[in-house]
């Protein structure tokens, strides 16, 4: 899907999730895809159906990425 991003929101948990492209510095809220609590479950706040939030920036105190695995890292030298 996107990149991977942790939402640490003001006076909250933090908020797991996924962003198709990391936000341009005009936009008002950011777009969370498939929002989830560090433990996997969902956040109390939200209802079971929901899938795509948008958290306006202030109520966000920061924003983690995390970086992405790539296959040249998981595959390594292979002896024949």
């Amino acid at each position: 899907m996107g990149q991977t991003v942790l939402l640490h929101l003001v006076d909250e948990n933090l908020i797991i999730g996924e962003v198709d492209q990391l936000p341009n510095p005009a936009d008002q809220f950011m777009i969370l895809n498939d929002p989830k609590q560090r433990d996997g479950s969902r956040p109390a706040f939200l209802r079971s159906d929901v899938d795509i939030i948008l958290v306006p920036w202030h109520r966000i105190a920061f924003v983690q990425i995390v970086p992405e695995m790539g296959s040249e890292s998981v595959i390594g030298f292979v002896r024949e």
